[in-house]
């Protein structure tokens, strides 16, 4: 593995733990306010649903943790899914924040999946090009 791929692989860990912390922040910034109930239930509740919004995530924890071009495959048409919920975040009331946190952090993970597969796509590219040829 090259240098430049595991700089890669550590920009890949830390946008997607970036990605964790902001899902579970835009569940406790979109939701109910402070005031609105005591805090401890305020706290478990968040809790609760800041973990239902992460818990799809927590399946390519080992994808991030040693990747490879067919799982990061995966985690990326994932994350477009994600970018999805992200932007309707953005709509939703009190939501504005919260979603561009995630949208960003969504966007540079993927990214980051995109530069680590194009040094595989080229060579693919070049092994079907050879055996045309």
């Amino acid at each position: 593995m090259t240098p430049k791929h595991v700089q890669i692989n550590k920009q890949i860990k830390l946008h997607f733990a970036l990605l964790f912390v902001s899902c579970i922040l835009a569940t406790y910034l979109s939701g109910p306010s402070l005031s609105s109930m005591p805090l401890l239930q305020w706290l478990l509740t968040g809790l609760f649903f800041a973990g239902i919004s992460v818990l799809p995530l927590l399946f390519f924890i080992p994808t991030v943790m040693a990747p490879n071009a067919r799982n990061l495959s995966w985690l990326g048409f994932f994350l477009l899914a994600y970018l999805v919920w992200g932007v309707v975040k953005i709509f939703s009331p009190n939501g504005l924040i919260g979603g561009l946190l995630v949208c960003t952090f969504i966007l540079t993970t993927f990214f980051y999946t995109v530069i680590w597969l194009r040094p595989l796509k080229k060579a693919a590219k070049a092994r079907q090009q050879l055996e045309q040829d």
